[in-house]
C-alpha cells in the first residue's frame, strides 16, 4: 500500500524544515566565530536567534566586521607604504584599536603631517 499524498508532503516539509533548521544553526555559528574575531563587537549580541531585533543584531554585527576588514587593509596598505609605520591610534575609528602598539624605535607622527593626515611622512 502507497503511502498518501499528504503524507508525503507533511514528509518533505519536515526534512525542509530540518534542514533550514540546521542551516540557521550553521549561520548562527559562524557569526559567533566571526563575532569572537572583532574586538569590541558588542557582546550582548551573542544569541543569534530568530527575532527581527536579532536580524538587525548579525546585519550590525557585520557592518562592524566590514568596517574592520577596512580598517585592516588600510592599516597593512600604510604598513607596506611606510615600511613598518604604523597609524596613529587616533586614526582608528573608535573600539576598533590596533592589536599590537607601533614598535619603540619607529617615530611617531601626529596627525597632520604628510600623507592627507595618515601620519606617514611624506617621502
Amino acid at each position: 500500500a502507497r503511502p498518501a499524498v499528504g503524507t508525503k508532503r507533511t514528509r518533505a516539509a519536515e526534512v525542509h524544515n530540518l534542514s533550514e533548521r540546521r542551516r540557521r544553526d550553521r549561520i548562527n555559528e559562524k557569526m559567533k566565530a566571526l563575532q569572537e574575531l572583532i574586538p569590541n563587537c558588542n557582546k550582548a549580541k551573542n544569541s543569534f536567534l530568530g527575532s527581527e531585533k536579532k536580524r538587525a543584531d548579525k546585519a550590525s554585527m557585520l557592518d562592524e566586521a566590514i568596517e574592520y576588514l577596512k580598517m585592516l587593509q588600510l592599516q597593512v596598505q600604510m604598513m607596506s607604504m611606510g615600511a613598518g609605520i604604523c597609524m596613529p591610534p587616533m586614526m582608528f575609528p573608535p573600539g576598533m584599536q590596533p592589536m599590537f602598539p607601533p614598535p619603540p624605535h619607529l617615530p611617531h607622527f601626529p596627525i597632520g603631517m604628510g600623507m592627507g593626515g595618515f601620519g606617514v611622512p611624506d617621502m
